[in-house]
């Protein structure tokens, strides 16, 4: 687990670049926010010590949510999963 964040009475976990949250809608709406916002920016730096927390510090102003716990994660595993997210997605046919 690297962020738990509250939005009102909701609550969602974002590990490695994947947010879960019992509200299916709203973890749709967050992970909806999280590619569009890696599109736009590129993420969080690379070799950025805890890219989860940067992530969802970039996002809370968006959704007005709280950080309420945040753990290190594992090294490189989230830092692995947002590299894979920022590779461009091309339509072959």
């Amino acid at each position: 687990m690297s962020v738990i964040v509250r939005l009102g009475r909701k609550k969602a976990i974002l590990c490695a670049g994947q947010w879960s949250c019992a509200d299916r809608r709203v973890e749709e709406q967050l992970q909806a926010a999280l590619e569009i916002w890696i599109h736009k920016t590129g993420g969080p730096p690379i070799g950025h010590g805890d890219p989860d927390l940067c992530t969802a510090e970039a996002l809370s102003g968006e959704f007005g949510f709280e950080i309420v716990l945040r753990n290190k994660p594992r090294r490189g595993t989230a830092g692995q999963a947002y590299l894979e997210k920022r590779q461009i997605r091309l339509p072959f046919y």
